[in-house]
């Protein structure tokens, strides 16, 4: 049952991604590459406080060629490494593969340039699990797009800020 959600996912996109290549000449325009810094925060019910620790993560993303009403759709898969959490019993850390649905709204009204960002995802690494995340991005250019973004994993919440570049 694990890795029911993850297969249907790929599925899901092997065939998106087949429709949209028979439908649109050109993939290349829609991959980007991204990197994030994050603020990890777990939640330690035994210590009375939160464990903190700085990480980054490094990810590739599909657009789907579906840009209705000025949503956009994409799909992400990525790898994140936190620094140690002290925890008192020894030094840990998060790291692991992740793949996410991404959804991008423009808001036209507040400024062309910025976008409301949802996400809904996997990760399969030590805080595996589905995770959901929220955030504002800001296309700076047509190549470079900027993120801040909170994500909810299983175990740790995520502040991140990154950058993603088109081709």
């Amino acid at each position: 049952m694990k890795y029911v959600l993850p297969l249907a996912f790929a599925l899901a996109s092997t065939t998106a991604i087949a429709d949209d290549h028979a439908s649109s000449g050109n993939v290349k325009d829609r991959i980007y590459l991204g990197a994030n810094i994050s603020h990890n925060t777990i939640d330690s019910p035994f210590s009375g406080g939160d464990l903190d620790a700085a990480g980054y993560s490094i990810f590739g993303g599909l657009k789907f060629p579906n840009n209705t009403a000025g949503l956009t759709t994409s799909a992400e898969f990525g790898y994140s490494d936190t620094e140690d959490f002290f925890n008192g019993n020894g030094d840990t850390d998060i790291n692991g593969f992740w793949l996410a649905g991404v959804a991008e709204k423009s808001l036209p009204e507040l400024d062309p340039r910025l976008s409301a960002i949802g996400r809904l995802g996997l990760d399969f690494g030590d805080d595996d699990g589905i995770f959901l995340g929220a955030g504002i991005g800001f296309k700076a250019s047509e190549v470079l797009g900027l993120r801040a973004e909170f994500i909810n994993k299983d175990a740790s919440g995520v502040y991140q800020i990154g950058a993603l570049f088109n081709f």
